[in-house]
């Protein structure tokens, strides 16, 4: 059962809840190319072009649709930068095979809005990236000079976004469709909670790990404890669950709410009894997966809570493009004005030849046609070596997708990088927490108990869930979904 914080942030502000629905037959071809719905146990880092480049090199097909191994490598950036994660080849490689299994969801899950004719409105997208910036204390600028600055295309994110709230409004219809509470059901609720005065409860954030059937057990169960250590080695544990967690708690950093004995499974029942505030559990074995499990706080039903231990500096490691190695592979097509009058004609010009090109290959041959020696390739650059605003262009766009139309006082020119070198270096940021100043004194007042309302809210939360599992591992049997690394 979850808190109805846990509600209001999934059927209020993210729109989320859950749904079955009837996944996309297989098609011929797909029978005719084979299965392999497994994700790779472990996988490395291979440098990559964004899915439309030619020649790129794909992670994973998903029906009709792929995944690069760009994709990959921008999201594994994404994630271990966003949850303070150290950035190494090593921690990539241990987290590779869920972040690739995270990014295969997500195209189901456009998939099946774009089967319900669900679409999210850019300005939709740009609200919930917005949203996510001031939550990180930032606007939107400097969210999007931070992930130029990690080495992240904006897209990464964007995309991301663009998945979650398709996703959210397919659940939401079909919640209303298929969850409807009784009120003997929610009698029933509160005498249970009627019941429980004096009893333990927990403030409880979770990461949710999806089993679909018995031969990924062990594989997810590792995937759990990876991300256990990457968590106690510094990883932010909000951050790790809005990225990996499958629940619909993911879009409120896995939070549960209050939760007591006999609203969850038994397993995680016996799990809480044996954690203390601020403790994390190992993974949590339940009928549909695995469940990591953070205590935030403790009380007694209708009580006060523990006291919590005291704040602890928050450490926090932050990675950025070591620029004095990072190097690039630029092409350029520039088309001079021969007078001031010209350069509207010669910018418009340029835009249209930027429209027509979706890969490096498609930028060699507009080059070769304008006439640019070597097809306008400018050969592995130093991104040290370029101009400020340049810099951050070669690191910030995707490969193999044109840069704007840039408009010079002699003419204009579009640029394209179509590899990218770029190590990462690693800052250790301490930030310390104050502690939060003692309570007013409490005067003796009778247990608060959740009002009805809010019970029901608990229970379309708990069912809603259950139906989103359902939906997703539906969804992942019917198609194909080929691993390639």
């Amino acid at each position: 059962m979850f808190s109805l914080r846990a509600v209001r942030t999934a059927l209020a502000v993210a729109s989320a809840c859950a749904v079955v629905a009837l996944a996309p037959a297989e098609s011929a071809a797909q029978k005719a190319r084979g299965q392999s719905s497994q994700p790779p146990a472990q996988g490395g880092q291979s440098a990559g072009p964004s899915a439309g480049q030619v020649g790129e090199r794909i992670a994973a097909v998903v029906n009709e649709d792929a995944v690069s191994v760009s994709d990959v490598n921008a999201r594994l950036r994404l994630m271990v930068v966003s949850a303070g994660m150290p950035d190494g080849a090593e921690t990539r490689q241990r987290l590779m095979p869920q972040v690739l299994r995270q990014l295969v969801d997500e195209r189901l899950q456009i998939q099946e809005a774009k089967r319900q004719g669900i679409t999210v409105p850019k300005a939709d997208v740009d609200k919930a990236v917005e949203q996510l910036a001031q939550q990180n204390r930032m606007d939107r600028a400097k969210l999007v000079k931070f992930l130029a600055d990690s080495g992240i295309p904006q897209a990464t994110l964007t995309e991301q976004v663009r998945a979650q709230l398709s996703w959210q409004r397919v659940m939401q219809r079909r919640v209303r469709q298929e969850v409807a509470i009784a009120d003997e059901d929610v009698d029933a609720a509160m005498q249970r909670v009627k019941e429980s005065i004096g009893k333990p409860e927990y403030l409880v954030a979770e990461i949710y790990l999806a089993v679909d059937n018995p031969d990924q057990d062990e594989q997810v169960r590792r995937a759990g404890e990876r991300l256990i250590d990457e968590i106690r080695k510094g990883g932010n544990f909000a951050a790790v669950a809005r990225q990996f967690s499958q629940s619909t708690t993911a879009a409120s950093s896995g939070d549960l709410g209050w939760v007591r004995p006999g609203e969850l499974d038994p397993q995680i029942d016996a799990a809480l009894a044996q954690l203390r505030p601020g403790q994390l559990s190992q993974p949590v074995r339940t009928a549909s997966g695995y469940h990591i499990l953070l205590v935030r706080s403790k009380r007694a039903v209708g009580g006060e809570e523990e006291a919590a231990p005291p704040p602890q500096p928050v450490v926090q490691r932050v990675q950025k493009p070591d620029i004095a190695k990072a190097k690039v592979n630029m092409k350029q097509i520039a088309m001079p004005a021969s007078d001031p009058s010209q350069l509207k004609a010669v910018a418009a010009q340029m835009e249209q030849v930027r429209k027509a090109i979706k890969s490096c290959a498609d930028f060699t041959a507009k080059a070769n046609a304008i006439g640019m020696p070597d097809g306008g390739d400018m050969g592995m650059l130093r991104v040290k070596d370029l101009a400020p605003g340049l810099q951050n262009l070669a690191l910030g766009i995707p490969l193999g997708q044109p840069s704007p139309v840039i408009n010079t006082p002699g003419g204009s020119l579009i640029l394209i990088v179509c590899k990218r070198d770029v190590p990462m270096i690693t800052e250790t940021v301490t930030e310390k927490v104050a502690a939060p100043p003692p309570p007013p004194p409490k005067q003796a007042q009778a247990p608060r108990l959740p009002t009805r309302d809010e019970v029901e809210g608990m229970l379309i939360q708990e069912r809603a869930e259950l139906v989103a599992r359902r939906y997703l591992r539906d969804l992942r049997r019917a198609a194909f979904v080929e691993y390639r690394v």
